[in-house]
């Protein structure tokens, strides 16, 4: 599999240009497409995975044997945040199997344009099918979605009888103590706020101990969005939430322009961009909280300290550092390499 990590490698390479003309069209066609993707965070998400894309990466995550019965594997993208089935058509590809893509209406164009460079550069070629054909010419399926979405191609895929690795909702969260620095409190910001609060990565729900001072935190949600602007879209879906929260007297909090907005109470997971902030007395009651729901959590944003005294079976990682994952790892604690290997 080496010529096909190459090919893979300098694709990326080549792509880490922002002016590359094959990345700078496929940035400016998704921008043009109803999603909420913005053109920094489009940015961030694309520099921030092609950077990982080396030979040496790709060989210490996919190996580099390649899978002695290539199949056809179907992978349904989600189109929530850009770039979101890269590392599915990466593991695909890279392993030796036969990559069949189903794109998102909101982003159809990142991945194609990506998967057409690696075949440019000597790598195999792919192909995209619409979503309601892929089933039927796969030989096993990869998908992302809703939980509804899910149970429907669960369904098919019994009976069809093929093998799939199908990832529904999900939500991350981070735990604070109060140690947090200046640039702890902007990389929650970045966990919490990049690509709207759309994807399974972004923080919904921030613990915090009750006594706490919430501004520094709101501070570094404002300077986010001063480096990162909102979009659009985001103050209208907040503007009604807001006039509730105000209407009942729940306490909150928001950024200027409603570009993003934080709410006091229980731990409920809001709407993307809403923040739910959830007060605790002891780390002990958070911890026990997060055992009990760890089946629905993607990760756990928090400082080491606090990480060592919660014993989740869930990722764990450094505030700001949620949006920026290695490329090796496992969506819903599921190894992808392993189960494309296993076929």
């Amino acid at each position: 599999m080496v010529e096909v990590h190459r090919a893979i490698a300098e694709a990326a390479r080549l792509w880490q240009d922002p002016d590359y003309p094959a990345r700078k069209r496929a940035v400016r066609q998704t921008l043009a497409e109803s999603n909420r993707f913005t053109e920094g965070a489009l940015a961030f998400a694309v520099n921030q995975q092609m950077s990982l894309l080396t030979e040496d990466s790709l060989a210490a995550w996919l190996g580099t044997e390649a899978v002695a019965n290539p199949i056809h594997v179907g992978v349904i993208e989600a189109g929530n945040v850009p770039f979101a089935g890269l590392q599915d058509y990466l593991a695909v590809v890279g392993v030796g199997h036969r990559f069949l893509g189903a794109v998102s209406r909101r982003s159809p164009w990142l991945l194609p344009a990506f998967a057409d460079e690696v075949a440019e550069q000597g790598g195999p070629g792919s192909h995209f099918v619409d979503n309601d054909a892929v089933v039927d010419v796969s030989d096993a399926l990869i998908a992302s979605g809703t939980d509804e979405t899910i149970a429907t191609l669960e369904s098919a895929c019994e009976e069809a009888d093929i093998p799939s690795l199908l990832r529904g909702n999900r939500y991350s969260v981070a735990v604070l103590d109060g140690g947090e620095t200046e640039e702890d409190r902007l990389g929650l910001a970045e966990d919490a706020l990049l690509h709207e609060g759309l994807g399974c990565r972004n923080v919904a729900l921030v613990f915090a101990p009750k006594d706490l001072d919430a501004d520094p935190y709101f501070e570094a949600l404002s300077v986010f969005r001063g480096t990162l602007q909102a979009h659009p879209d985001t103050s209208g879906s907040l503007k009604m939430q807001q006039a509730f929260l105000a209407a009942v007297k729940a306490p909150h909090a928001y950024g200027e322009g409603l570009v993003y907005l934080v709410s006091r109470g229980e731990a409920e997971v809001q709407s993307p961009a809403h923040i739910r902030w959830v007060p605790y007395s002891e780390l002990a009651e958070v911890s026990e909280w997060l055992a009990g729901h760890a089946d629905e959590m993607q990760l756990i944003a928090a400082r080491v300290a606090v990480r060592e005294q919660l014993a989740i079976p869930v990722e764990m990682v450094d505030l700001g550092e949620a949006q920026r994952p290695p490329l090796d790892w496992k969506p819903d604690g599921v190894d992808t390499v392993a189960f494309l290997r296993g076929l």
